[in-house]
């Protein structure tokens, strides 16, 4: 059985892409297949009921990254809206 999947944009550092890549042939996997299980495997350690603070965490390791948005800013707020 196959997963639905959706495609996203993500933003590497070059030294994170570049292992990322070395990963990929060595394990003969695509990058977004670890990635996917990286994200997987983070979050199996939330229940249902741990959505609010699954959400959260998610927010702070995302501030944590401090990725270049290009210019656009959202406030917490709207992004509940999308």
């Amino acid at each position: 059985m196959s997963r639905k999947t959706k495609r996203v944009t993500v933003y590497l550092d070059d030294d994170l892409h570049k292992t990322l890549k070395l990963k990929a042939i060595e394990t003969e996997k695509p990058v977004s297949t670890l990635i996917n299980d990286a994200v997987r495997e983070t979050y199996t350690n939330y229940s249902a009921d741990d959505a609010e603070k699954w959400l959260e965490d998610s927010f702070e390791l995302m501030d944590q990254a401090a990725i270049n948005s290009g210019g656009v800013k959202w406030k917490r707020d709207e992004l509940y809206d999308v």
